[in-house]
Order: structure tokens, then sequence, then C-alpha cells
């Protein structure tokens, strides 16, 4: 694995637990069989969307530290992505979001009705799976998992076009909303391959920082990537009213937060006023500062394997934070 450029990564993730990876795809094409013939249509809808199946390869990795057989942990794999697609499906609701990755919503195709209800049913499928295939304790992990992600929303929707918040405030939002996944993630995976309470908990501090860098970087091609490559328009989180790293700390350089404050006036942000600031952001030092923050994460990540048994599936985490880095330059 030494020499592995970061670009290498994702084929050599496949090329080491990629049957693995096939199991999480047919047990996810599964577990809604049993169901009415709408919520199967449109859990086959997401599936089909496509995805990075992020959360299922951590989990399964992070199994692979301890065993090379990872076939005990593909149940819990496969909930991981189920709670993930509930997410963005309600997501879209509350959004109204009519596209996701080049195709209708769900609720624009079924409707809000539909759409709430469909997520419910993704995300109860994931709770059996995971009373049935996995621990009680990785059954609770993964619920207290989802309840901070619900509270990370709902302060996500408070905090929404406030220019009086911090970095901190921002911070504690993100690890809600996503670094806590990549842990639960982690930890449940190294769990269910018998690892000991310490390496459960290092590979949980693995998920988070690496959840926290990579919200940051995502954050940081919101406001310097191409939309094409983000694969949402560029400004997307600002014209919402979501304040990201990148524009908290333009906020806080001398007479910023006023001159901000002058450009987006009151109420819902126009394409011309986002673009002001996107400049502002782009000539004052916050990308190059975003990195820095995520570089911070990453290798805190990595530092975190350093105690854990030697292998493929410790290098290949270590590579994903390499990789994650590269996407932000």
């Amino acid at each position: 694995m030494k020499g592995v450029r970061p670009v290498q990564v994702v084929e050599a993730v496949l090329a080491d637990i990629g049957p693995y990876l096939q199991q999480v795809e047919r047990q996810l094409r599964a577990a809604m069989e049993d169901s009415g013939a709408e919520a199967q249509a449109i859990a086959l809808h997401l599936i089909e969307s496509g995805g990075k199946r992020i959360r299922p390869i951590m989990t399964l990795l992070s199994g692979r530290v301890f065993d090379a057989d990872v076939e005990r942990v593909v149940p819990v794999g496969v909930a991981a992505e189920l709670i993930h697609m509930a997410t963005l499906v309600h997501d879209d609701v509350i959004d109204e979001a009519a596209t996701r990755r080049g195709r209708p919503t769900v609720n624009s195709k079924w409707g809000n009705h539909s759409a709430v209800l469909a997520g419910d049913c993704l995300l109860a499928r994931a709770l059996v799976i995971l009373v049935d295939k996995s621990t009680p304790e990785i059954v609770r992990i993964m619920s207290d998992m989802i309840l901070r992600m619900c509270d990370g929303e709902i302060q996500q929707k408070q905090s929404l076009g406030r220019l009086d918040q911090t970095e901190e405030d921002y911070f504690r939002r993100i690890e809600k909303k996503t670094a806590l996944f990549f842990a639960a993630c982690c930890q449940s995976g190294a769990l269910m391959q018998g690892a000991s309470p310490e390496q459960a908990q290092a590979l949980y501090e693995y998920g988070r920082n690496i959840g926290m860098a990579f919200q940051v970087v995502d954050d940081l091609l919101d406001v310097s990537g191409e939309a094409e490559v983000v694969g949402k328009p560029v400004g997307n989180d600002l014209a919402a009213g979501i304040l990201t790293l990148p524009v908290l700390y333009l906020l806080q350089q001398t007479g910023m937060r006023e001159r901000v404050a002058s450009i987006l006036g009151q109420g819902p942000a126009t394409g011309e006023q986002v673009r002001a600031v996107l400049e502002l952001v782009r000539s004052n030092g916050a990308i190059e500062y975003s990195r820095q923050v995520a570089a911070g994460f990453a290798r805190r990540a990595q530092e975190q394997l350093l105690g854990l048994p030697a292998g493929e599936g410790r290098e290949l985490l270590a590579l994903i934070a390499d990789e994650l880095l590269q996407r932000a330059y």
C-alpha cells in the first residue's frame, strides 16, 4: 500500500473489500422487500441514485482493521446507509429540493407525504437490522447518533442567517450533523469484530475527526469549487442562510461583518448578493484557513490509528484522510 496516491484510494478500497460492498448493495435492495409497492419503489429509486457509500465503507474498513473477513459487519453497513438515505429524503422535503445527484428527489416524484413516511420506513428498517444483526451496544450507539443528528439540524435551522454565530457554534453543529455519524460507523464496525473498548474508542475518534474534515472540505467546495465538481450550485449554503467556516472566518476580519450585513440585507439572498460575498471570501484568506482546519482534523484522525493493529485496513483508513484533503485543492 505504500506509495499509493490519494486518487487511487477508491480502487484500493474496492480491491480489498469489494465483495463485501457488493453484499451491502444486495442487502440494501432486499431491505424493503416486505414493504408496500410504493415504499419499495422509493427505496430502489434512492439506491439507484448512486452515492459513494462512504458510511458502509468506513464501517467495513474499521472492522477490517481486526479481521480481513468482515461479513459480520455488512448488516451494520447496510443499516448505516439506510439511515443516511432516510436523512437525505427528509432533508429534501425540508429544503423543498427538486433534484439530487441529477435525479428527481423523492418528494418531487411522490410528494411530501409519501417522502416523509418513506424516510421513516428506511430509518425503522435500519434499526430492525441493527437489533437483529448487531448488539445492544451498537443499537444504542446508532440511536444516540440519530438523536444528536436531529439536534444538529434543529440548531442549524435556528442559526440561519445569523451573522453573530461563532466558529465554535459551527463546529458543534457539524459534529452533530455529520461527524458523529462517521464516528458511530467506525466504532460499530470495530465492535462487531471484537475490538477492545479502547480500540473502538480510537476508531470513534478517527471517524469523528474524518467527519469534521469531510464537512469542512464540503463547505469549502461550496464557496471555492465549480458547480459540476460540487454537484450543486456554488454558494448554495449561503443562499439558504447557512454560514459555514469560510464565511465565518471572513466575518471575523475587521469591518467585514458590517460589510457582509450591508450586502446581504434582509430576507433571502439573491444570486448577485451571494456572488459578492463569495468574492470577499475568496480574497480574504478564508479558503486557505479552511484548508488548514480540514488538514488539522485529518491529521488528528490519522493519529488515532497509530495504536491499532497494522495492516491493510489501517492503511486504507489513513489513505482516506489523504484523499479527503485532495478534494480541497
